[in-house]
């Protein structure tokens, strides 16, 4: 167990290394940069740098994780050590009375009857002395079998999550570099005196989109709901309900006809959406054909995205 926490924290420490190591490489190609003539190399690494901000946040999060993994290990391995702590009394005591027991053996052959009954009085409350520490340590082994079970799964399943959820936000984020990497001109098809960069206000948009993405993420939860006891009365059929598992719905949350759960859907970004059309409850008035056609895309994007943005990107030559 002390092997398991030392590696577990030599891991964050390797993870706050990894991440300092990105973060001077940020800082460094922004510096170079900044001596750069080039426009476009100066706007890209600049919003660039942004993005490793917040890449660095998201780690720090994550090593937080990581020293919360490990201090699970270390409640369980009070546990044992207090488990161990109560076997050595219980040996303590049988060793005391195997002592008495020995004494009270050789004393019955030339001890007077006081000093006999005084053995005896010893002998016995040894005996007892040891049934306690038994007693003791059947319910430190009890009790530390329950706290490493319950510590173990909820630290398992909180390092997954903190997985999951670096995952997540590693792809919003470089998947915005990638974009924001897409600004650069295409040099190749054309003559470099006629270049134009217009890109800054996209790669700016960029990265708000992404900080707002994952300022708002969410770890997966399900919310219940209340499900069915019964069959649905007629007119309703089973084909009915089973046709709504092929919707294709766009909300931020999608319903599990078949579990009654609604997921929460982390792949929501920053899009003003619609109501979506509320599915007819089950026990309501039922359409007149069982098929269910999928409804159309409910997202719809604001108007500021949807202008163009060449017109506010300078157009200067590069």
């Amino acid at each position: 167990m002390n092997l398991i926490i030392s590696e577990l924290k030599d891991v964050r420490q390797a993870a706050k290394a990894f991440m300092q190591a990105q973060n001077t490489a940020a800082q460094d190609m922004l510096k170079w940069s900044g001596n750069d003539e080039n426009r476009a190399v100066q706007d890209i690494i600049s919003q660039l740098a942004e993005l490793n901000c917040l890449w660095t946040e998201v780690q720090k999060e994550f090593t937080e994780s990581i020293k919360d993994y490990k201090y699970q290990f270390e409640i369980i391995l009070e546990g044992e050590k207090h488990v161990d702590q109560a076997r050595n009394h219980l040996t303590a005591c049988e060793q005391r009375e195997n002592k008495f027991r020995k004494e009270l053996k050789k004393a019955s052959k030339k001890a007077t009857p006081d000093e006999i009954n005084q053995l005896e009085i010893k002998l016995a409350q040894s005996e007892r002395a040891k049934d306690l520490a038994q007693v003791e340590v059947l319910e430190r082994i009890r009790e530390n079998e329950i706290i490493k079970l319950v510590r173990l799964k909820d630290g398992l399943l909180k390092i997954s999550e903190a997985y999951i959820e670096l995952a997540n936000k590693c792809a919003i984020i470089f998947g915005a570099q990638r974009d924001i990497s897409h600004q650069f001109p295409d040099v190749r098809s054309r003559d470099f005196h006629e270049i134009k960069y217009t890109g800054s206000g996209a790669t700016k948009q960029t990265v708000m989109r992404a900080k707002d993405k994952v300022r708002q993420y969410h770890r997966s939860r399900l919310i219940a709901t209340p499900a069915p006891l019964e069959d649905p009365p007629p007119p309703y059929t089973p084909n009915y309900y089973n046709n709504l598992g092929n919707i294709t719905s766009t909300s931020p949350y999608n319903m599990n006809v078949t579990t009654g759960y609604t997921v929460y859907n982390e792949n929501c970004d920053n899009r003003s959406f619609h109501q979506a059309e509320t599915l007819p409850p089950r026990h309501s008035a039922a359409p007149t054909s069982p098929s269910v056609q999928p409804q159309e895309d409910d997202i719809r994007w604001n108007s500021e995205y949807e202008d163009d943005l060449s017109g506010a990107m300078g157009g200067a030559r590069i």
